[in-house]
């Protein structure tokens, strides 16, 4: 008899699975559907940011079109959060989790002529990050969850942030009341790269370097020759597999298919580097500046610490002021447990191969998308956007960047996706 309630027991939990999972696969097919039908859409507003590209702390513009564009859709919408940030409210029609998706929304100044035939009216500004894309994908996700509403269990909050490139803005939301409005249980977020169009790559834990500038002082009145010969040799000797080459033919390697990021064999991984090191004068002060790419947290503490014992036991210890840190990078560090799970969800809602692990970590790069990381667990991707075939280069900061609009559709499609199953999820 208890044999016979187990086996009745185990089909219905069979049959219930079964039917959720259709359930969701249907569902998944209609944002490929809807995806499709909005993209034409999509491209004309990327566009349209394109042409208007605004830096950092001046996203007004854009910011009055994303919440425009969140209100049509019926999100409850919050604005000026942290200067120019806005935030997109959907509640679903049943309580479950809280999910966010972060996109950034500023551009940078470059004088690098535009290659596109939509180029940008503001002279000397442009979207050579893809911001633009960023942006666009960000309304078409919450476009298309708008959609699922009666589906969906839990809450999506969409954070459009200013002043990425300053790493000042996700500091500025956060500190102006962010997270007092909204309370995910994980956040999401994704950057344009290099690798074709159809692509998305992951990794868990470090995604960049740590870069730090370190910053010396000493009192004048010393042989400056032998001082800075002094400090290179020390930070000579901290160098750990360094990358050789320019910072521009270390860029071009990072989506090398044999010693890049998307390969085992990855030269990307556990190095220290220094470059850029430098005396100069101001009044009474000597300053040598030098700035290192680790892949170690742990020595980005410890180095300045070593190097100061180093100087307090050489004939330059009464010349000696101080030592620190005068700029850092930032790095988003990926939730192990969550970027396995979306890359599951990935792997059944996704085209074969979409999905692609990254190894190692890239220098030169930052991202402040950390600073929600440190309140949330969460996880950030790169979108490849690249296209050999159309002579399409999506280096980020590169100044032949352009991006394959199809990047936007693959985004929304996937990304919503991953959402739906995330909010839903118990």
């Amino acid at each position: 008899m208890k044999q016979k309630t187990l086996l009745i027991i185990l089909f219905i939990v069979t049959v219930t699975l079964s039917a959720q999972s259709n359930k969701n696969t249907n569902i998944h097919q209609q944002i490929i559907n809807q995806t499709d039908e909005i993209y034409s859409d999509l491209v004309n507003i990327r566009r349209d940011l394109h042409m208007h590209p605004e830096v950092s702390k001046q996203e007004k513009r854009t910011s009055k079109i994303v919440a425009d564009y969140l209100r049509n859709l019926g999100l409850e919408v919050k604005t000026n959060i942290g200067g120019n940030g806005v935030v997109g409210i959907l509640k679903g029609d049943k309580k479950g989790k809280k999910i966010a998706w972060r996109a950034d929304m500023d551009a940078i100044k470059t004088d690098a002529p535009d290659l596109v035939d939509f180029k940008s009216k503001k002279e000397g500004v442009r979207h050579i990050c893809g911001h633009d894309v960023h942006t666009t994908i960000g309304l078409g996700i919450a476009n298309i969850l708008s959609k699922q509403k009666e589906n969906i269990k839990g809450t999506v909050y969409f954070i459009f942030q200013p002043a990425e490139e300053t790493y000042t803005g996700a500091k500025d939301m956060i500190k102006d009341g962010l997270f007092n409005i909204i309370n995910p249980d994980e956040i999401y977020g994704l950057h344009i790269g290099p690798e074709k169009v159809g692509t998305i790559n992951f990794k868990a834990n470090e995604l960049f370097a740590y870069q730090r500038s370190l910053e010396v002082k000493f009192k004048t009145g010393t042989n400056e020759n032998e001082l800075e010969n002094f400090m290179n040799t020390i930070l000579k000797g901290y160098e750990r597999n360094p990358l050789k080459g320019s910072p521009k033919d270390i860029i071009n390697s990072i989506s090398d298919p044999k010693k890049g990021v998307v390969s085992k064999e990855t030269i990307f991984k556990d190095y220290l580097f220094v470059e850029g090191t430098k005396l100069s004068k101001a009044q009474d002060t000597l300053f040598f500046n030098a700035s290192f790419f680790e892949t170690n947290a742990q020595n980005t503490r410890e180095i300045p610490v070593k190097i100061k014992e180093q100087i307090r036991n050489s004939k330059f210890k009464d010349s000696f002021i101080s030592i620190g840190y005068s700029r850092a990078f930032a790095t988003p560090v990926n939730d192990p447990k969550l970027t396995r799970v979306a890359k599951h969800i990935a792997d059944n809602f996704s085209k074969k191969d979409m999905f692609n692990p990254l190894y190692g970590q890239i220098p030169y790069f930052g991202e402040d998308f950390i600073y929600y990381q440190q309140k949330v667990p969460g996880v950030f991707f790169f979108l490849g956007a690249s296209n050999v075939e159309k002579g399409i280069n999506s280096m980020p900061h590169s100044p032949n960047f352009v991006v394959d609009e199809k990047a936007i559709k693959y985004g929304v499609q996937c990304f919503s996706s991953l959402i739906f199953e995330r909010v839903n999820n118990k």
